[in-house]
Formats: C-alpha cells, sequence, structure tokens
C-alpha cells in the first residue's frame, strides 16, 4: 500500500481493500518472491537469504536484529499500547535439484556437510511463506490506524533441520524482544490455491531424526561366505521395521516410519565393513516415539545376533533431534477461522485433519508460561492441474493468487487480534 493510501473498510470490506492495496504492491513482492526462488540457501548457511529480509523488514518501517540463533532476523514495530503479536517465517531451502523449468528457477549447486554435491531449491515454499511476511509488514506498516499494539517478524533459520526454532529461543528471542501474546504462522500445501486450512489442537506430528549404522565384516564380493554382509543386514532391518508399524502400532495412532536415506560400500567388488543410514518417525506423542526408537534398536540388534555379529558391535544408534508436534491453540484457532469466514466466505476456508508432516514452528508454544499459537495452511494449487507434492523438484506454486492470499490472510488475522475500537468487525 503506497504512502497516503488506505483501505476504505466500510465501503470495501477487510478483504477487497487488502486485495485493492495489494495490486499496487504486488510488482515488488513478485520480484522479491523471484529473487529468493532463484537464490535458496541451504538449513544453517542462509547468510543473503538473512541479509535480505533485514533489509526489507526495514523499508517496511521495522527495528531489525541479525543473527539470532544463527542467521534469524527479528523485526519489531510499535504502535501504541495493546497486544504483541509474532509472524513468524522460515528462510531456508532443501537440496533438491529443481525440475520446473521456470524462468526464476534455482540453478544453485552446493556442497552438504557430508561432502555430497547437490542442488538446492525451495521445494517447500519458505520463499512464498517470507514474500507473504514481507507482504503483510508493508500492508500493516503503513495502516498503522486500523491497529494498536507491537509486532515483532521473525525469519527463522534452519527449519528443515528442526533446529532454527529452538535456537533462536535459546539466543533470546523471548526475553531480547516483546514478548507475544499470540504467534501466528503459515504454511503452503498442494491443495486449491487461496484456500485457508486450519486444525483446532494437533495439527502436525513430532518428528525424531534417528542414524542407524550397521557393523557387518568386510571381504571380497566373490567370497561372501567369508564375511558379513551389512547391505543384506541393513535390508533385512529395514524390511523388518515396517511390521513395528504394521503390527506393533494401533491402526488408529498417526504414526509413520520412513528409512529415507542409505549409504555403504565403495566398489562393486568389495563387501563393506558398515551400512548407515536414516530413517525419519512421526507420530503425535512423545511416547509412541520413544516406543518406536526402541523397537528399531531391538529389532536392529536381533538381526545382528541372528547373523553372528557380537554384541560390541550391534548396530549403533544416534538421534539427530526431536521436533514436538504442533499444537494450535484452540480458542485463538476458532477465533481466526472465524475472521477467515467473514474475510473469504466459508468455501475458502476449510478444517483438516491431523498431519503426519512436522514443523519446529511447535518450539514456540512450548516455553513457559506458554503462548498461544496458530498455524495455518495456505493452498498454492492450480485447480486445473496436479500439483506435486512438497519436497518434490517439480513443485512450483501459483504464484501471484497464492501471495496475495497469504497476505490477505496473515493480515487481517493480525487485525483481528489487534484492532482499533471502532474498526470493522
Amino acid at each position: 500500500m503506497r504512502s497516503g493510501k488506505r483501505p476504505d473498510l466500510e465501503r470495501n470490506g477487510l478483504l477487497n481493500a487488502i486485495m485493492a492495496c495489494q495490486n499496487e504492491e504486488y510488482p515488488l513482492l513478485e520480484s522479491l518472491y523471484q529473487d529468493l526462488h532463484r537464490f535458496p540457501e541451504l538449513s544453517g548457511k542462509e547468510e543473503q537469504t538473512s541479509r535480505r529480509m533485514a533489509a526489507e523488514m526495514e523499508k517496511a518501517g521495522f527495528r531489525t536484529s541479525s543473527r539470532i540463533g544463527g542467521y534469524g532476523v527479528v523485526g519489531v514495530l510499535e504502535n501504541g499500547p495493546g497486544p504483541v503479536v509474532m509472524i513468524r517465517a522460515d528462510l531456508d531451502a532443501l537440496p533438491v535439484t529443481e525440475k520446473t523449468g521456470l524462468p526464476y528457477a534455482s540453478r544453485i549447486r552446493t556442497l552438504t556437510e557430508a561432502g555430497q554435491n547437490v542442488g538446492v531449491m525451495h521445494a517447500c515454499g519458505h520463499d512464498v511463506h517470507m514474500t507473504v511476511l514481507i507482504g503483510t509488514a508493508r500492508w500493516l506498516g503503513q495502516a498503522r490506524d486500523l491497529w494498536r499494539g507491537t509486532l515483532v517478524l521473525v525469519a527463522q533459520p534452519a527449519e528443515e533441520n528442526a533446529s532454527g526454532a529452538a535456537a533462536m529461543i535459546a539466543d533470546g528471542l523471548f526475553s531480547r524482544f516483546p514478548r507475544p501474546a499470540f504467534i501466528l504462522g503459515l504454511h503452503v500445501l498442494p491443495e486449491p490455491v487461496g484456500t485457508l486450512f486450519y486444525r483446532e489442537g494437533y495439527w502436525f506430528a513430532g518428528s525424531t531424526a534417528v542414524e542407524l549404522t550397521v557393523f557387518g565384516k568386510g571381504g571380497h564380493a566373490a567370497r561372501p561366505h567369508e564375511a558379513i554382509d551389512p547391505i543384506v543386514l541393513s535390508a533385512q532391518m529395514i524390511l523388518a521395521f515396517q511390521t513395528l508399524i504394521s503390527r506393533e502400532t494401533d491402526p488408529s495412532e498417526p504414526v509413520v516410519l520412513t528409512v529415507s536415506s542409505i549409504h555403504a560400500g565403495a566398489r562393486d567388488n568389495i563387501i563393506p565393513e558398515k551400512a548407515f543410514f536414516q530413517i525419519s518417525i512421526r507420530a503425535l506423542s512423545r511416547e509412541q516415539h520413544d516406543r518406536i526408537i526402541s523397537s528399531i534398536k531391538r529389532t536392529a540388534d536381533g538381526i545382528a545376533w541372528a547373523a553372528g555379529i557380537p554384541e560390541n558391535r550391534f548396530p549403533r544408534l544416534s538421534l539427530r533431534g526431536y521436533t514436538p508436534a504442533l499444537y494450535n491453540d484452540p480458542r485463538l484457532t476458532r477465533r481466526l477461522a472465524r475472521r477467515f469466514r467473514r474475510t473469504f466466505g466459508r468455501s475458502r476456508v476449510l478444517e483438516m485433519p491431523v498431519l503426519t508432516v512436522s514443523e519446529d514452528f511447535a518450539h514456540f508454544g512450548l516455553t513457559e508460561p506458554r503462548i498461544p499459537l496458530c498455524f495455518f495452511g495456505l493452498g498454492m494449487a492450480d485447480p486445473r492441474g496436479n500439483m506435486p507434492p512438497l519436497h518434490s523438484p517439480y513443485l512450483a506454486p501459483v504464484p501471484k493468487p497464492t501471495i496475495q492470499s497469504g497476505i490477505a490472510a496473515m493480515t487481517s488475522a493480525v487485525l483481528e487480534l489487534t484492532k482499533v475500537p471502532g474498526q470493522e468487525k
């Protein structure tokens, strides 16, 4: 919204007012979105992205601080007495080689911590999230007569490896900056563009990243009877792990176990000494996570023992981190769902079942005293085509209606929580 112009809420209604102002702003936001998409950075390496977000927050009138919990950025805008509302977006991209063919597609390649040369892509929509954050900041920064309170913008690093939220909290997010009364966030979903999704209570599952090293006895590929092949042992374990869900877990419980990475060996004629693989566990309760982890170790040890591996060479299990289940405060979520229905219409605001994806946004709601969270979904798919899933190399949101709907939703949520008495109801 350009300086000197403000929406006429009485005449146009909130959604029309927000969208009309966005049409003036959209070329700037489209340029930002394409730049963020074209130059993605992996978790913990978001230096340029962080710098760009800090600059955009400052242009919107926010006082910014950088290097919070890594490359995190915090922007603060005070606008009189009222509640403190925090809005969060995530900065990092994924080690995925983009195949969308878009004119602004990422061509970035980099080395991972393990030394792998990988493509880098915003295959989870974080570029949309950042653009929505800045668009919301620009709109609210120029419409200060419509709200009262303090806005805290958080550009969070390292969401994909589930470490960024906790790192920002540990670095004083809630002590060095105004402590929020409410925390808001959104995530794009492969659903019809412009549709909003919500769920009260538990919505996203918690996740645990497990690493398992399987030891064997190396040897010549032509004489396998003189060796103990850790690749064969790994294959047996991977198949056996599936029964931990299908035969040891209550079918009514949303629990997922996925072996997503395996590495072993260097040549076709050598049986290696060990194999290494990574496992993702998704469940709503910490108890389910602990049970599955214990069962993985029990099963792996049993298969190793049956193959003649001595106990001191049983598989080594390590945990790379735990992300708690995401809990949306029911009262806050119900209030914002009503606001969204009034703004967008009932047909565009839908309740969604529990999902087994995870989000470290959940950490923001676990500090004491607890802060109410509301994390909602934003459709990004052209309803005439098939949208690939998140983390796909072909993921390509429909930019303009996705970004504009996201800004309208986040802006209306903030206005609901900070509205001036007598303003639009």
